[in-house]
């Protein structure tokens, strides 16, 4: 029995479906029990969490989580659906440190909202940055320009007047 198989006969009310994504067990959860599930994989011997990350189809936001066992050498990944108008979940920094980092980048590349996040902060984009890149929505036609100010923070315009200027 593989991972995602598993989780659904430990949490049945909490895992929808079960099934493979890339040749790695997979089970589609109920976005409202992502920690407590994440809690369950962590018993369940997954200690590493490597990746989450965020995908926008138009109606619908998924997040994907994948973990590893290093004693079992085996993969699980778990997925939650969200919906598109107000696309949040539970944040799992409490239970896994690297999540910190993997929910502010996917933050801040899909506009993804971890809540109970300790630092929710953009990490790759600097704060007055409009928008979120890999939204099926993002303006792409809009130029953003990012130049240091006086101070070294960040500046972001869309029309190019807040470059600095050095003598």
């Amino acid at each position: 029995m593989n991972g995602a198989e598993e989780l659904k006969q430990i949490m049945p009310d909490t895992v929808i479906s079960t099934g493979m994504q890339v040749n790695k067990p997979l089970a589609v959860l109920k976005k409202e029990d992502i920690l407590k599930a994440a809690g369950k994989v962590k018993e369940m011997g997954f200690d590493q969490l490597s990746v989450i990350t965020g995908i926008d189809y138009q109606d619908r936001f998924e997040v994907i989580y994948n973990f590893f066992s290093y004693r079992k050498k085996e993969n699980l990944v778990l997925k939650v659906i969200l919906d598109h108008d107000a696309p949040a979940v539970d944040s799992l920094a409490s239970l896994w440190k690297g999540a910190d980092w993997l929910e502010r980048e996917t933050y801040d590349l899909v506009g993804v909202k971890f809540t109970g996040h300790p630092n929710l902060t953009r990490i790759l984009l600097p704060e007055g940055w409009q928008g979120h890149p890999l939204r099926k929505d993002y303006d792409m036609a809009t130029e953003q320009f990012v130049t240091i100010g006086e101070d070294g923070e960040d500046i972001v315009s869309t029309d190019g007047s807040k470059l600095l200027r050095r003598k």
